[in-house]
């Protein structure tokens, strides 16, 4: 029984190794993005990503755990995240009156905000046709 555990996925190592980069970077980018919108003091959009991001946790998770759905899903709440900094670019921040005195730089938040963008809508494509992360996610893994 243990060497069954032991040895779970170690068919699909390198995709398995290739899940975890992707997962991690997944990971590291998502608090960036919530500390970005604190930074900036943009207060409902920071409450709004921790929520998204806190969501996007639970579906990894399950994906982590072989759950079939659980991959579309996250390429989903990948995809709604890049579409509402779309929408956070294009009708909120234009109205925004720049703090008084901003850590980063008020013209910064297009450029993170479009990078964040770019990178969550490749990461949702991805997960949608990236055979690699497919077969991790059938045979389940661990972040470490």
């Amino acid at each position: 029984m243990l060497d069954v555990q032991r040895y779970r996925g170690a068919t699909h190592l390198e995709e398995i190794k290739f899940a975890r980069k992707f997962m991690w970077a997944h990971m590291i980018l998502g608090p960036v993005v919530i500390a970005l919108f604190l930074f900036h003091e943009v207060f409902s959009w920071f409450a709004g990503s921790t929520l998204w991001y806190t969501l996007s946790l639970a579906v990894m998770y399950g994906f982590m755990n072989e759950r079939k759905h659980c991959r579309w899903l996250l390429a989903l709440v990948f995809l709604g995240g890049a579409g509402a900094g779309v929408l956070f670019v294009n009708r909120v921040f234009p109205g925004i009156d720049p703090p008084r005195g901003p850590l980063i730089p008020h013209a910064f938040v297009p450029i993170w905000v479009g990078l964040a963008n770019l990178a969550y809508t490749v990461g949702a494509l991805f997960l949608l046709f990236n055979t690699r992360i497919r077969r991790a996610g059938q045979v389940g893994f661990t972040l470490w």
